[in-house]
C-alpha cells in the first residue's frame, strides 16, 4: 500500500495552467488551480492521466486537501479508479468513546443519569468493546439492531460478570424515543428515520452522514470530529509540518497511526 497526497497547485504559471493540468512529484499530486471550474469530461481525462502515471489505484490510499474534499466529481472518479480516499473515519471509530465523553462534557450531560442507544447491524470486536465501555458509563444502554441474536451472549456475560443490564431491541416506537445520545454505527438514513426519535437527542454518525427528517427534531447531528496533538509528541513532530498544512489533521493521523498505533495516546479531541 502506498499513500498519495492530492492538492491544488495555487501558484502556477500560465504555461503550466493550460499545458500541464496535473503534476506528480513522488507521492504528491498537484492539480491545476482551475480544477474546480473544469468540466466533468476534463476531470475524467486528468484522473486517467494520473492513473497512467501512477498505475491502477487499487490498494493505494489518497489524502485529499481540505479544498478538494468537497469535490464530489473528483471523489467519484478516484473511487471508480480503485483509490481508497482517507476520510478520518477509521480514526473516528477508534476515538469514538473519547468523542462521546467530549460531547457529554460540552452539553453538560451526566453519563450515569443518561440513556444512550447504539444503532448497529454489523458486529465486530471493536463494536463489542464500545458497547461494553458505554455500559460502564451510562445509566441505560440500548443496542438497537435487526440481529438481536448476535448480542445475546454479550448481554448475558455483562449481567453474569458485572451485573450490568443492557437492552437489545428493534422496537421502532421505543428504542430511540428517550435516548439523549444515539451512536449510529451503520444504520442508513432511510432506516433510522423509521424510528421514533427523541426530538432533542444528539446523533453521532460513524459512517454515513445521516440526517433526521422528523419535523420536530431540534437536536444535534455530529458527522465528524476535530483533534489536536500533544505538544512535542512524535505524531505532532511528524504531522505539524508546513508541507501538510493543506490537509485535515484527522486524515493524516489516521495514516500515521497505521504504523505507530501507540501514538493514539497523544491525540486529544478538540472543540
Amino acid at each position: 500500500m502506498q499513500v498519495f497526497f492530492m492538492e491544488e497547485a495555487n501558484k502556477i504559471n500560465l504555461w503550466k495552467r493550460f499545458l500541464k493540468p496535473v503534476e506528480i512529484k513522488e507521492d504528491k499530486i498537484f492539480l491545476n488551480d482551475k480544477w474546480k471550474s473544469l468540466s466533468f469530461k476534463q476531470k475524467v481525462k486528468i484522473v486517467k492521466k494520473i492513473r497512467k502515471n501512477l498505475g491502477p489505484g487499487h490498494g493505494n490510499k489518497i489524502i485529499l486537501s481540505k479544498n478538494l474534499k468537497s469535490d464530489k466529481d473528483l471523489e467519484n472518479l478516484l473511487y471508480s479508479n480503485g483509490w481508497d480516499i482517507v476520510k478520518g473515519k477509521i480514526l473516528f471509530q477508534y476515538l469514538i468513546l473519547e468523542v462521546v465523553e467530549h460531547i457529554c462534557k460540552q452539553n453538560k450531560i451526566i453519563e450515569q443519569e443518561t440513556q444512550i442507544s447504539v444503532t448497529v447491524n454489523e458486529v465486530n470486536t471493536l463494536t463489542i468493546n464500545w458497547i461494553e465501555n458505554l455500559c460502564r458509563k451510562f445509566k441505560i444502554v440500548n443496542v438497537v439492531t435487526n440481529h438481536t441474536n448476535y448480542f445475546r451472549r454479550l448481554k448475558e456475560r455483562l449481567w453474569e460478570e458485572e451485573g450490568i443490564v443492557i437492552t437489545i431491541t428493534n422496537n421502532k416506537k421505543k428504542a430511540l424515543a428517550k435516548a439523549t445520545i444515539i451512536l449510529n454505527i451503520d444504520f442508513p438514513e432511510e432506516f433510522i428515520n423509521q424510528y421514533v426519535i427523541y426530538e432533542h437527542s444528539i446523533l453521532i454518525n460513524l459512517e454515513e452522514d445521516v440526517k433526521i427528517r422528523k419535523k420536530r427534531f431540534s437536536g444535534k447531528i455530529v458527522n465528524d470530529y476535530k483533534i489536536k496533538l500533544k505538544k512535542e509528541s512524535c505524531i505532532a513532530q511528524s504531522l505539524e509540518k508546513e508541507e501538510y498544512k493543506s490537509f485535515a489533521l484527522e486524515d493524516l493521523a489516521e495514516i500515521y497511526l497505521m504504523h505507530h498505533p501507540q501514538e493514539i495516546q497523544n491525540i486529544i479531541i478538540a472543540n
